[in-house]
């Protein structure tokens, strides 16, 4: 199965190259040491949650994200963590009115990548690293699927190299390589559009060499 992917136009000086992955080229990464466990089962998130944007509570061993209209910004929560490459692993339900969740990788530059999930569609992506960088976000690879509101997804992120990937639950993988993904990430985090998205746990592995 060919993924779909959407090139950007760059300037001559500043072209990158987008490369589409197909499902037979995805290796899958072999996990190392797990760097970044979190079930959410305190009363609140942990203090090494920093809320950025957003309404933020914990029920049951779940964490809710809602964006606030007065924000006017998706909700956002983040987490130092440093890393290079790393598998990412966790389990998401939508609110009915749910804009988009992500997770998203950040550097010491600002935005580095992320996948994104939408009532009707999941996107990975390289992002436009801040507000003043002339190099735009692009898009590696986009699949249109149904997201219900009553059922948990599982979600795996890979990120190795210039390759970003990412499966729902055990179907196939869809993403692509960039240059701009081949950088160290800083703190990783969680964007929430409208309202309300849920996360069951976040894990964090290495890469195993």
């Amino acid at each position: 199965m060919r993924i779909r992917t959407t090139l950007l136009t760059f300037s001559a000086i500043a072209a990158l190259t987008v490369a589409a992955i197909t499902a037979a080229e995805v290796h899958p990464v072999r996990r190392g040491k797990l760097i970044l466990e979190d079930d959410f089962n305190g009363m609140k998130l942990d203090a090494a949650w920093k809320i950025a944007k957003g309404k933020w509570s914990v029920t049951g061993g779940r964490v809710q994200g809602v964006e606030l209209a007065d924000d006017k910004h998706n909700a956002v929560a983040r987490r130092d963590l440093k890393f290079h490459d790393a598998v990412i692993e966790t389990s998401f339900r939508l609110e009915k009115g749910a804009k988009m969740l992500a997770i998203s990788l950040n550097g010491a530059g600002g935005h580095v990548c992320r996948v994104t999930i939408r009532p009707d569609a999941i996107i990975v992506q390289k992002d436009k690293m801040n507000a003043k960088a002339t190099e735009p976000a692009a898009i590696l690879a986009k699949k249109n699927m149904k997201f219900d509101t009553d059922q948990w997804y599982k979600l795996t992120m890979e990120v190795r190299g210039k390759s970003l990937t990412a499966r729902i639950n055990d179907g196939e993988p869809i993403g692509g390589e960039h240059a701009g993904v081949d950088l160290d990430k800083t703190n990783i985090g969680l964007p929430v559009g409208g309202d309300g998205a849920w996360f069951d746990y976040l894990r964090v592995w290495e890469v195993a060499r």
